[in-house]
């Protein structure tokens, strides 16, 4: 049996005089998940959601991916459907395995890994084109000036290609300190892409748990590693999995982090799972890259009804309105309102 996720070494990047660069921890503040909203269960006699694969937050609804019916389903914001989008096939507008989405300016982007191709929607859910990209892929993320590009391993001292319709070329060039030796065992690509409104590209190295940003000449601007407490726990957690399924020869890689989404003011949000002391669940961090902030998103402690959100995923717009899928095994999902508070001491 293989468990998918990300393998990394237990090292730091000498990336300076003074040390690597981790994002701190927040001093002062989290982002709280309030009260419950608008739910759609998975078995809704409307559509019925075979898995969520992910799920892009637009201005008047949600896209979901729905992995398992070879679909994408549009949802208004509260929940309801409004258009089924696809279907199983490799003709256009159909989709083998839709495992990613993006915003690419006033249209949505698909990644198809099934297919190896990435189809391009219309805001309304309508079927514009698609574009075949090489290598093995996770994630994509369009650029204003330098359009499509698409994290995998196409380019192996890359981590991302730029796919045009003249041809692909690599993007982001892997700093030497943050290269991984896998010999010759195959990895899943596991790297993670967005861009942000100030142009700048960056990558979740899903080896070391950095954020590596590049500029629009794909020249390297910074590498900052998420906060070193826990960036450890899960470097530990990764290389226990991946042991306790057999060894690198087995297992194609242990994904720690799911999602690298971008906000507003060129913030990111990271989302992940862990739990602390204090009895909170922390489902991701929204990173200041000028501050070098992390702030968590948490469920306080005092909601324990809510554990169902352990295995949850999250997807967050930065500000307070969020939706969730249900959890391991429940494709369902429901909405939350969250607020930005002071820190309990």
């Amino acid at each position: 049996m293989n468990a998918v996720g990300l393998a990394g070494c237990g090292g730091s990047a000498d990336t300076g005089d003074e040390g690597p660069i981790h994002f701190s921890d927040s001093s002062s503040q989290v982002y709280e998940i309030q009260s419950l909203g608008a739910r759609l269960d998975q078995l809704d006699e409307r559509v019925s959601l075979g898995s969520i694969a992910d799920v892009l937050v637009t201005a008047s609804g949600y896209f979901i991916s729905d992995g398992l019916n070879q679909r994408i389903v549009l949802l208004d914001r509260n929940l309801d459907p409004v258009r089924v989008i696809g279907r199983q096939g490799e003709g256009p507008g159909e989709f083998r395995f839709p495992r990613r989405l993006a915003h690419a300016g006033d249209q949505v982007l698909v990644l198809d890994i099934g297919a190896g191709r990435v189809s391009y929607l219309t805001l309304d859910g309508d079927f514009v084109r698609s574009q075949r990209f090489p290598g093995n892929a996770n994630d994509i993320a369009n650029h204003p000036e330098l359009g499509l590009l698409v994290a995998g391993d196409a380019f192996p001292d890359h981590y991302l290609a730029r796919v045009t319709v003249d041809g692909d070329s690599a993007f982001g060039r892997i700093p030497d300190e943050l290269k991984v030796d896998h010999g010759d065992v195959f990895q899943l690509p596991l790297d993670l892409v967005t861009v942000t409104d100030d142009g700048l590209t960056h990558v979740l190295d899903a080896d070391q748990l950095a954020v590596a940003s590049f500029g629009p000449d794909g020249e390297l601007v910074r590498v900052a590693f998420l906060p070193a407490d826990l960036r450890v726990q899960k470097m530990r957690e990764a290389r226990e999995r991946i042991e306790a399924f057999g060894g690198p020869e087995r297992v194609l890689g242990v994904a720690m982090v799911v999602a690298l989404e971008p906000l507003e003011d060129a913030r990111l949000f990271v989302r992940m799972t862990s739990e602390g002391s204090n009895g909170r669940i922390t489902k991701g961090l929204v990173l200041d890259l000028e501050r070098l902030e992390a702030i968590p998103l948490v469920v306080p402690a005092s909601r324990h009804g809510w554990r169902w959100m352990r295995g949850s995923g999250v997807y967050f717009d930065g500000m307070h309105r969020l939706v969730m899928s249900r959890g391991s095994g429940d494709a369902g999902l429901v909405t939350a309102q969250v607020k930005l508070t002071a820190e309990e001491r």
